[in-house]
């Protein structure tokens, strides 16, 4: 299978170590930062040409870039999407989707820094409340403080445009379950703690869900667990057999 990548930060770099360990093809890498020398194209903005052939696009970069370059990937090969906080944009979400069934690609929602994530789509026609709480460092949040202090607290769509780097979790369990708008966010920063903490919270007819993540940062804003997660949601998608698998 031909790779291709949007972005080559920690959790790109991780992807493409992955995608060459595990006998595919990277057919191009866009990132204009991306300096280090390269079996394969570097490009710095959206190229129709690279994108061709491509099986499958990763996009790990900003929410930005995701909407600047989305509708030449799409034309041209599956996308496995990271900054889903673009999605918070609801001309976006419906633009996206419409594209994807126009072009005869697939759009795929990876689970990164949670648990869980199937089992909340699942749980969508009979849930009635969902809620979500991250707890990192300020400095992961781009913030200065000195104690604990809730940073934000409302609809995740909310969250989305407030921290768009720092919520993807959010806007996952809020595409999965009832939505941006009915998806409670609520964030805090804590300068005592050195990892990224995740508890999402789900009502339903019958049902309560409470799951609880929690991994050290790599610094920045990626936890340790992410990249591993992206190397699974990588392999399932391009179909890496193991002796057995979870659906």
């Amino acid at each position: 299978m031909k790779v291709g990548f949007l972005g080559c930060g920690k959790i790109g770099r991780a992807l493409v170590r992955h995608v060459l360990e595990t006998g595919h093809q990277v057919s191009f890498v866009q990132d204009i930062f991306f300096k280090d020398e390269a079996d394969f194209p570097v490009i710095e903005k959206p190229d129709p040409a690279a994108y061709a052939g491509t099986d499958l696009i990763v996009e790990c970069a900003t929410a930005d870039a995701l909407k600047q370059s989305f509708d030449a990937m799409i034309a041209q090969s599956d996308v496995l999407m990271f900054s889903l906080t673009a999605f918070s944009d609801e001309a976006f979400l419906e633009h996206a989707k419409a594209e994807a069934v126009r072009c005869g690609h697939h759009i795929f929602f990876p689970h990164g820094a949670i648990l869980g994530l199937d089992g909340i789509a699942d749980a969508k026609p009979i849930m009635t409340a969902a809620s979500i709480q991250t707890t990192k460092s300020p400095k992961s949040l781009g913030l200065d403080l000195t104690e604990r202090t809730v940073v934000y607290e409302g609809s995740t769509r909310g969250a989305c445009k407030a921290f768009p780097r720092n919520v993807n979790v959010h806007a996952a369990v809020a595409l999965a379950g009832l939505g941006f708008d009915r998806t409670v966010s609520r964030i805090v920063a804590d300068p005592a703690v050195s990892t990224n903490a995740h508890v999402i919270s789900i009502e339903g007819e019958g049902i309560h869900f409470e799951i609880h993540v929690s991994s050290f940062t790599t610094g920045g804003v990626t936890g340790v667990y992410t990249p591993l997660s992206a190397c699974g949601s990588l392999d399932r998608v391009l179909g890496n057999k193991a002796e057995y698998s979870f659906i």
